[in-house]
């Protein structure tokens, strides 16, 4: 059963500070944790309802797939939970170890890399994971100046796509370009001014796309790496695209087109 201090260091993790002192984060409801299962990630914990999770056949595969399986009351899940109607489950895991998956991204002859630059809003940023998954892209880099990947509602929002693809928070983007500018990268800026409409964009086969705040844009220091700034035509009135939908357009574009 579960303890009071046990359920005290798992809701810890909800504090970001806790998350990164001990490299763990926490991820809720059933579908993204069978993602997870399915991706062979490594779960440290899990709590279920049992009132919520009586299959013998899903517990025994709970079992099976994480070190720990505790058996906990509505309440405690709830206490955990940043949903207003939590689904009975939790799970806490390691944050994700990228290896040396950077390596072989730059082996590749045809690849297609997402960056973000500012994107402070969890849910764009989940939603961008997912949005990156279903097109296929081969790695996505967030910057540090957009919103932790681990925030629960990332993660949430991210319905178990995290666990897809290779998501790296990368602490210095512009290193990071300069090496994709080395291994032959094409580099794409998604902005509205002095840019070229994306229809008359041939994308190459080594691409990266660098996705900003729909607010800010892309930072000056981001931007002066893109090798072609690309624009997505207007034609309402709206102010701004939201970024993970520009993020959509552009992605489906490249792989429909």
């Amino acid at each position: 059963m579960l303890t009071k201090a046990k359920l005290a260091s798992i809701k810890n993790l909800l504090q970001k500070k806790n998350r990164e002192e001990e490299d763990k984060f926490i991820v809720e409801g059933w579908k993204s944790i069978e993602e997870a299962i399915h991706a062979g990630v490594e779960i440290e914990t899990i709590l279920y309802d049992e009132h919520r999770f009586e299959n013998f056949q899903v517990i025994n595969s709970l079992k099976r797939s994480a070190k720990e399986v505790l058996v906990a009351k509505a309440k405690e899940i709830d206490a955990i939970s940043d949903t207003v109607a939590s689904q009975g489950i939790i799970a806490v895991i390691p944050k994700l170890s990228m290896g040396n998956k950077l390596n072989a991204l730059f082996k590749k002859q045809i690849a297609l890399v997402v960056v973000l630059d500012g994107i402070t809003d969890p849910g764009n940023l989940g939603t961008i994971i997912r949005t990156c998954d279903w097109f296929g892209v081969d790695a996505l880099f967030i910057g540090n100046n957009s919103v932790e990947l681990y925030n629960p509602k990332v993660v949430r929002s991210s319905m178990g796509s995290l666990f897809h693809l290779p998501v790296i928070e990368e602490p210095d983007l512009k290193n990071f370009l300069e090496k994709c500018r080395t291994e032959k990268f094409t580099i794409y800026s998604t902005e509205l001014s002095n840019s070229n409409d994306i229809r008359q964009i041939g994308f190459g086969n080594k691409s990266v796309i660098i996705i900003g705040s729909e607010s800010h844009g892309i930072s000056k220091d981001i931007t002066a790496f893109a090798d072609s700034r690309i624009l997505i035509p207007q034609f309402g009135k709206a102010e701004s695209l939201n970024a993970a939908i520009a993020c959509g357009v552009v992605l489906s574009h490249i792989r429909i087109k």
